[in-house]
């Protein structure tokens, strides 16, 4: 079933309900008020009746002749003594005589129902007749005229509510497609993205702030998210198929070389040979570094131990300072223990410690510290350093701060990207402080409570 038939339904029963509902109240609100004047009528009409009698008394009246001259036209008077006997009794019909009686001693005002359904209001009063005697005047009459209002009410009601059923669907229908065409405008322009590649935003000027502008703005904040990824994809692609490109190039103009003049020039192979494999083995780094990225964004599992990071920041300052003949200083921290992934650990800190010998020539420093929430590793070198413009891109893929020197050292531009990549994954970050000509200071953040949940 459509969201809109749901609407439609819900809105039409709940609309003929509220008219069920006002209906039956008024026909029971206006009964009530009928039964009140009606009492309030017999009620007059006794007191009537007594002050006749209180009048008459002592003149030897004709009780039966004064009772007829009060009856009402649909009902009955009757005089009734202690012992439960009828004294005087006058009535219109016949079978009224049969509606029940009984002596009070109090005045009761009651409604009696016969069964075929017509209604008889029934005044009872204590009266001192003669010699002092407490007898009952009891005053009945037949509501016809009650029952007929009622009767043609409930029809009205009846006729009013099955016409007024039709408009209800009717506003029903107008009233789902009303809340349902901003969703279907929203559906349509969501359905027509991506529009010539690109997606592109809702318009939400001019509307109101309800739970659909909410809805829109989450919708433009996932596009604008989109389109960046989009954006970065493509310049990934393009950076990767640029680093790419040139390997190549050198690997095909070295094999045409050899084609050419490999035959006839001894000294052409050992030159293309030790080229083509150079630019093989750059080619190897670079897939595998951009394999390592990829698996990182899609945040493959982490193998969580308890890691001790004087252990790997120590085998990782002795490994550079062999392979650099540097001088990297570490200091250690009392307690440096945290649950991490340790390859991943130790991979993202060669990363930073390495591009400090890369591109710096005195000595670096190392040094494990903390914080309340966090454990911190910091590699500060004394090198070129690097501009605040600089520092806001040196984690993304490919970028490169001096792409000459970059290629001397066989740099990819995509380690800091891949170390970014593997602390995030951990929760943390890693920082960058740098001024120009004075060094650098990268830090490793990780949360001391950060688990892998």
């Amino acid at each position: 079933m459509k969201l809109r038939t749901k609407i439609q339904l819900f809105l039409s029963i709940v609309l003929v309900v509220v008219i069920i509902f006002v209906n039956t109240g008024i026909y029971f609100l206006f009964e009530k008020n009928v039964l009140d004047t009606e009492m309030e009528r017999a009620v007059s009409n006794t007191e009537r009746v007594m002050q006749a009698i209180a009048q008459n008394e002592e003149a030897g009246a004709d009780y039966k002749q004064l009772l007829r001259s009060f009856m009402p036209t649909n009902g009955m008077i009757r005089i009734i003594t202690e012992d439960e006997k009828v004294l005087f009794g006058v009535a219109e019909k016949a079978e009224y005589y049969n509606l029940p009686f009984s002596f009070q001693n109090e005045g009761l005002q009651q409604i009696h129902e016969k069964n075929n359904g017509s209604k008889f209001v029934q005044i009872s009063q204590p009266l001192i007749f003669e010699n002092g005697e407490i007898v009952t005047l009891q005053v009945t009459e037949e509501l016809e005229a009650y029952q007929s209002i009622m009767q043609t009410l409930a029809i009205v009601l009846l006729i009013a509510s099955l016409v007024m059923i039709l408009p209800a669907i009717f506003i029903g229908y107008l009233l789902s497609n009303y809340f349902l065409r901003p969703i279907k405008n929203l559906t349509t322009q969501m359905a027509e993205n991506p529009i010539n590649g690109q997606f592109l935003k809702l318009d939400k000027k001019g509307k109101a702030r309800d739970e659909l502008y909410h809805l829109e703005t989450s919708y433009n904040d996932m596009i604008e998210r989109l389109n960046e990824s989009i954006i970065k994809q493509q310049q990934f692609v393009s950076d990767a198929s640029h680093e790419l490109k040139t390997p190549i190039s050198v690997i095909t103009s070295y094999a045409e070389l050899l084609e050419r003049w490999g035959h006839k020039k001894p000294e052409v192979i050992d030159e293309a040979s030790d080229a083509i494999s150079y630019e093989a083995k750059r080619m190897k780094y670079l897939t595998e570094q951009l394999f390592i990225l990829a698996r990182n964004d899609g945040k493959s599992a982490l193998n969580y131990e308890t890691v001790d990071l004087n252990t790997i920041a120590r085998d990782v300052v002795r490994s550079l300072a062999v392979a650099y003949n540097r001088n990297i200083i570490f200091h250690e921290h009392d307690n440096a223990v945290v649950s991490a992934d340790k390859e991943k650990i130790h991979q993202s800190l060669y990363i930073l410690v390495d591009n400090a010998c890369k591109y710096s020539d005195s000595e670096i420093i190392v040094r494990i510290h903390e914080s309340e929430e966090e454990l911190m590793i910091s590699i500060e070198d004394f090198g070129e350093g690097i501009s605040k413009e600089q520092q806001s891109n040196i984690f993304e893929r490919f970028y490169r701060i001096d792409k000459a020197r970059s290629r001397e050292t066989g740099g990819s531009g995509l380690g800091l990207a891949i170390g970014q990549a593997m602390i995030k994954a951990h929760g943390g970050n890693i920082t960058v402080s740098s001024e120009p000509a004075k060094g650098s200071i990268f830090t490793i953040h990780l949360n001391k409570s950060y688990s892998n949940n």
